[in-house]
């Protein structure tokens, strides 16, 4: 009895493990979406504690674990436009364009545009110099631009 008993939970794990890996690989595809909009999350957390730290506001549970509910939504969005994608839209799209799992990534690029907006207005805050990611961003990719036709004006 016991040996039988051992038997079928060994069997079960087997099998559990295996579900587990086929659902991993389903999702393989979006993977590194669903890692993108959690780092972006944990990096506006962050932010938005030393936000509240630098405007001495308090920090409570409660604001704390929001945090779980929106990392949830967020991921559950994503998955469930994957799916919408996979099942439904993909084949239409991709008559279109030829990007795979756009309405996916449309999605994503929304979440992640909200995401990125929130750490800007942190870190606008938290900086010493009001520094604005926006106008870092442009003002890294004009001097890339001009280092750019530089070199271009050297190769001549």
């Amino acid at each position: 009895m016991k040996a039988q008993l051992s038997l079928l939970i060994l069997s079960i794990q087997s099998k559990l493990l295996t579900l587990i890996s086929i659902c991993f690989a389903f999702f393989l595809p979006i993977s590194g979406i669903l890692l993108m909009i959690g780092v972006l999350i944990c990096i506006d957390t962050f932010t938005g504690i030393k936000k509240a730290h630098k405007l001495k506001e308090k920090i409570t549970s409660r604001k704390l674990s929001s945090i779980i509910s929106k990392l949830a939504l967020y991921e559950v969005t994503v998955i469930m436009f994957f799916l919408i994608d996979k099942f439904i839209l993909n084949d239409i799209i991709l008559t279109f364009f030829s990007v795979p799992f756009m309405l996916t990534k449309i999605v994503a690029l929304v979440l992640a545009s909200v995401e990125v907006i929130s750490i800007n207005e942190n870190i606008k805050v938290i900086s010493t110099r009001n520094l604005d990611l926006w106008q870092s961003a442009k003002a890294l990719f004009a001097r890339a631009k001009d280092i750019k036709d530089d070199l271009n004006k050297i190769k001549e």
